[in-house]
């Protein structure tokens, strides 16, 4: 029988204020979300970025 899989996204979204055009999150913050996903079966297959200043997507999978 073949694998079936479940799908996640999740949008990384970016804020900021004033003159920022753009706040970023830290490499510690994401790794920590990226690493919270994994404990939990998750694995990032994809990222799909619109532009700068846009939110990026971080498509999911993991078996079912």
């Amino acid at each position: 029988m073949p694998a079936t899989w479940e799908y996640k996204v999740i949008t990384l979204k970016y804020g900021g204020g004033g003159l920022h055009l753009t706040l970023t999150p830290t490499d510690e913050e994401t790794t920590a979300a990226l690493n919270r996903e994994g404990a939990q079966g998750w694995e990032l297959v994809s990222v799909v970025c619109a532009g700068i200043a846009q939110p990026a997507l971080l498509y999911f999978k993991r078996p079912r």
